[in-house]
């Protein structure tokens, strides 16, 4: 069976069991096509996905996280610069905000008055 080949191939490259089930979850996606199609192919139950182990999550410690927020303070730096950095900490840390989505906020997107802001 060549699928099975290509599964064997795939655990040869030394690839993630994630990445492994990625390409499975594709070959898949094509056989529920196929079947969809009336073209003869296996049953796309057949393909098992690998389990794969709930990943631990660090968090920061208390005195972790009071270092960080000191670090614009520790700069040397004006002060416009220590209160800007000090305020992406703190959104960062405060909202679960990505990177990303920060820096993609408009002036437009904040409203003081209820002190609220919108991710689009």
């Amino acid at each position: 069976m060549h699928i099975l080949d290509y599964r064997m191939y795939l655990n040869s490259l030394d690839l993630s069991k994630k990445t492994i089930n990625y390409h499975i979850v594709a070959i898949r996606s094509f056989l529920k096509f196929c079947l969809k199609n009336d073209i003869d192919c296996m049953s796309p139950e057949k393909l098992e996905l690998s389990k794969i182990p709930n990943r631990e999550i660090n968090y920061l410690l208390e005195e972790e996280v009071e270092k960080i927020m000191q670090a614009p303070f520790l700069l040397k730096q004006n002060d416009l610069k220590r209160k800007r950095d000090s305020a992406i900490l703190w959104m960062l840390y405060g909202t679960g905000l990505r990177v990303s989505e920060l820096i993609q906020i408009k002036r437009s997107q904040i409203n003081p008055d209820n002190k609220q802001f919108s991710v689009v």
